[in-house]
């Protein structure tokens, strides 16, 4: 991976996130709106509420540089905010030839780390690396007043835990979700067809944004294919595709507390609004 990265050291930000247009197409939009979401514990989409603050190791320091100012370019174009350098990581973006073991690591020593779970199957399912680069998510719940809690089995273990607040409604209950931390690993070993920029921009949609399905293909072009098991080469793309900043931008000014259905429909309506106009 070293050599192939060396070959594109030189690729600007400007250079790796060009994308041409796709035609809009509802059903297609919608499709990939809900492959591009999963619900939280909670049943909302979470998104960062935080300032995000990513770092990254198992990288020289050129490409981790690169990497890191791409994910804050993507961010603040979405709308999320960002911490200058210097910030305590929120997003760890680990390189490693050896992910399952650091995965186990992980769930030895803190296994909220990996995602919510209800019981030990679903905390097996979520420790197994079955992707190139692949990302687990801490969400947490947070309510009218902002006050939040970590959603795991025990919420008590949050370090701020307060009895949540709503405001008793069946149509909205003001309760909303968002990131607590992200953890992205990648294997070199398996990256080595992949230049640092669509690297990047696969990193950057995993550390924004929590995809509902990770297996299948995109109905749209998207750079999450780059890792998706079940796309052929051809679909891999080398960028960010102009759907995956559609969709980044209606996800950062989406309702935070709307239905998991009315969060979703307004994303599509974002999107298409987007694309129409490029």
């Amino acid at each position: 991976m070293m050599r192939r990265f060396s070959t594109i050291a030189a690729i600007t930000l400007g250079c790796a996130g060009a994308a041409i247009a796709q035609p809009v197409d509802d059903a297609a939009v919608g499709a990939f709106v809900d492959a591009h979401t999963a619900a939280t514990h909670l049943g909302r989409i979470a998104r960062w509420d935080d300032t995000i603050c990513p770092g990254i190791a198992g990288l020289p320091e050129n490409f981790s540089k690169f990497i890191l100012q791409r994910i804050r370019t993507i961010a603040a174009a979405a709308g999320a905010r960002v911490y200058p350098e210097g910030c305590k990581a929120n997003i760890s973006i680990v390189f490693t030839t050896a992910p399952q073991a650091l995965v186990d690591g992980l769930r030895a020593k803190d296994p909220v780390m990996l995602g919510y779970y209800d019981n030990s199957a679903q905390a097996d399912k979520l420790a197994k690396v079955n992707h190139p680069i692949q990302a687990w998510y801490v969400t947490k719940t947070v309510d009218l007043r902002g006050k939040w809690s970590i959603d795991a089995r025990d919420r008590h273990s949050s370090q701020n835990y307060d009895a949540q607040a709503s405001n008793g409604t069946r149509v909205g209950d003001g309760l909303s979700s968002a990131f607590f931390s992200v953890t992205v690993i990648a294997d070199p070993s398996k990256l080595s067809d992949h230049e640092i920029g669509a690297l990047a921009d696969n990193l950057s949609m995993l550390a924004l944004s929590q995809p509902g399905n990770v297996e299948d293909c995109s109905v749209l072009p998207s750079i999450v294919n780059l890792s998706s098991t079940g796309c052929t080469a051809a679909a891999k793309l080398e960028a960010m595709s102009a759907s995956d900043s559609a969709f980044l931008f209606g996800l950062y000014h989406v309702k935070s507390g709307a239905s998991l259905r009315g969060q979703k429909d307004a994303i599509v309506v974002s999107m298409k609004e987007k694309l129409v106009a490029k």
